[in-house]
């Protein structure tokens, strides 16, 4: 009995099987004549569809039957699941002389027939495969949508067109040329009192106040000169700025230091220093001659004065040699520092007046003042001599 039961269940799925394949094949059939039917036009302009293929008959669902012609309706989404019959209503009589309306043609829909047949379907998916029920859905839901489709298109062609429109080019502003193409700057000298003469590099270009246009670029040297001194500075002239030279030229103080007395003179005047060893000079460059005669010291220095600052200078001679010899061994002191022992030969001694010491090993001692000039100087010490 139960084999019999197992039979009979098996023929019925697989009847039922067959029979949904068969009106999945008609649907597929139906929804591509359908498909030809479809315009990218606005509702009411497209012509109405001409049905090729009738909605699959089942088995076990009722016999569907297409409705009979009627005049077009307006289409609204609510009719697909909507079995009422839409109703038209009576045309309202044109006034004389006007245009005939153009007639409205819209989308008739078989909707009993539609739903029948998705209900069957849906129900017999739903047994034999969940899958297909998702399919069913999805293929309505898009034959649903079909009308809004060319509204859709038609908002994504305006978009991409304003994107890929060109937009108005900026209206350029006139180049400036770059500072690194000019070769010239801008120089500018001030002085007080104001009527110095200008040098730059050496070449006179006018006096104070005065500006110069044609200067190149890179560092220069700028010399300020008057009756009263004269300054030297260094500059940098640049593209992108005045470079400036403002001085005041009044005198400087010149200090020297010596460990003896000096005799200065610049040229044929004669500059005597002050009892803290001091002198005013008028700014700028001095060449200075420097001299002792009882020590045969003479030099020459060259000093740069600035404007009311002190400049110092210090005189460090070359030293003298000093040779001394004694009968006896003995030590030799200068200024009262040991400098070694006898013989001593060529040992460097200052220029000026200078303590000489010699003392022998029994204590003897010999005291020389000697003026210590440029010329070697030689002592010899006989102890046994008084």
């Amino acid at each position: 009995m139960n084999n019999r039961e197992n039979l009979l269940h098996e023929h019925e799925d697989n009847t039922r099987q067959a029979q949904l394949r068969e009106a999945a094949e008609a649907l597929v059939g139906w929804m591509h004549a359908r498909r030809a039917t479809w315009s990218s036009e606005p509702l009411g302009t497209a012509p109405p569809p001409v049905f090729t293929a009738p909605p699959p008959v089942l088995a076990d669902a009722p016999v569907l039957t297409p409705p009979p012609p009627v005049s077009p309706v307006a289409f609204d989404v609510a009719a697909v699941f909507d079995a009422e019959p839409a109703v038209s209503k009576p045309a309202l009589a044109e006034p004389a002389g006007a245009e005939p309306a153009k007639p409205v043609v819209r989308l008739r829909i078989p909707t009993a027939a539609v739903r029948s047949l998705a209900a069957s379907l849906v129900r017999g998916a739903v047994r034999v495969a969940p899958l297909a029920a998702v399919v069913a859905v999805v293929v309505a839901a898009g034959w649903m949508a079909r009308p809004y489709v060319g509204n859709v298109k038609a908002w994504l062609t305006e978009l991409a067109e304003k994107a890929t429109s060109p937009k108005p080019e900026p209206v350029a502003a006139k180049p400036t040329p770059p500072a690194g193409a000019r070769r010239t700057g801008q120089l500018m000298a001030r002085s007080e009192p104001a009527g110095a003469r200008v040098l730059v590099d050496g070449r006179e270009r006018g006096v104070t106040p005065l500006t110069l246009d044609d200067v190149t670029l890179g560092s220069h040297t700028v010399v300020l000169q008057s009756d009263r001194g004269s300054v030297r500075r260094t500059v940098t002239v640049a593209a992108d700025r005045a470079a400036l030279v403002s001085e005041s030229i009044f005198a400087g103080w010149l200090t020297v230091f010596a460990p003896f007395e000096l005799q200065i003179t610049e040229g044929a005047r004669a500059i005597r220093l002050d009892d803290n060893s001091k002198v005013l000079l008028p700014p700028g460059p001095h060449e200075l001659r420097l001299e002792n005669r009882d020590l045969g010291y003479r030099e020459t220095r060259r000093v740069e004065i600035q404007p009311g600052q002190t400049t110092s200078l210090s005189i460090v001679a070359s030293p003298s040699t000093l040779t001394v010899t004694a009968s006896a061994p003995a030590v030799v002191l200068i200024d009262g520092q040991q400098v070694g022992e006898t013989p001593l030969t060529n040992q460097p001694i200052a220029l000026g007046t200078r303590d000489i010491l010699v003392k022998g090993a029994d204590g003897t001692e010999r005291r020389f003042t000697r003026k210590v000039t440029t010329a070697p100087v030689q002592i010899d010490v006989d102890f046994s001599k008084p």
